[in-house]
């Protein structure tokens, strides 16, 4: 299948934050502009990380997860995981991961038919994304894994997620939180997450939103169509501390 360039413009709430190094601790005094700031992300996601690691992701789940990019519909947030670890007698937050949700909505799609079909279920078993982060400039975001491999068994049927292009069941959304991965499988504890939006100008997201607007310019997305299209980042949601998982 061939790829076309897409282009989309990111606009955030902050300038860009210069990047240390990825494996570094959360600085203390970002932990409380991730509870309570506009920009709620830490400095080791700059503008220009986020455009690589949604290239990346796009690159290789678009047509298998998802159909739409910047729509609450389908793909339109991702959730950075975060480790907590104890350096020298104080604990900090470490981003490891991205977990995405794809196909959001097409719960109403295929059941309650109150948005348009073109959101339907692309594959039951393809909502729940992984992207690893890394020190590594060049294995950053690379490593991407369907998030069933991670799933805690004992909070839901994992039957759910096995069955490839299985017809829909009503009683299922097949959606995987942050809360139902098992952290024992992940490699690390998993103490908080910390969601981010990125919505393009045909989303239907809340006008209260308040975006940022940068003067970085567009990023540029590959997807089938080559469309060119407004992206805005926001993070309208707080940090989630979370109890640790087995």
């Amino acid at each position: 299948m061939p790829i076309f360039l897409r282009s989309f413009e990111v606009l955030v709430f902050m300038a860009i934050f210069s990047s240390g190094a990825w494996g570094s601790a959360i600085p203390k005094e970002e932990e409380t502009k991730m509870l309570y700031g506009n920009w709620k992300l830490p400095s080791q996601l700059s503008i220009e990380r986020v455009e690589r690691l949604l290239n990346v992701f796009t690159r290789e789940t678009h047509g298998k997860a998802f159909r739409y990019l910047g729509v609450e519909e389908d793909l339109f947030h991702g959730h950075l995981l975060l480790e907590k670890k104890e350096v020298d007698g104080t604990l900090y937050f470490f981003p490891k991961a991205i977990l995405y949700h794809t196909q959001e909505e097409a719960h109403k799609a295929h059941w309650e038919k109150t948005i348009d079909s073109k959101y339907d279920y692309l594959d039951v078993t393809t909502r729940n994304w992984i992207q690893w982060l890394s020190d590594d400039p060049h294995a950053d975001g690379v490593v991407i894994e369907n998030a069933k491999k991670y799933l805690d068994v004992s909070q839901k049927d994992p039957i759910q997620f096995e069955t490839e292009k299985a017809e829909p069941q009503q009683q299922w959304h097949y959606t995987i939180h942050a809360k139902n991965l098992d952290s024992s499988k992940l490699g690390f504890s998993l103490a908080a997450e910390l969601q981010f939006e990125f919505y393009s100008d045909q989303a239907s997201h809340n006008p209260n939103t308040d975006f940022y607007d940068s003067a970085r310019g567009p990023i540029s997305v590959t997807l089938p169509n080559g469309i060119t299209e407004p992206l805005k980042l926001t993070t309208s949601t707080m940090l989630i501390e979370r109890a640790t998982t087995r």
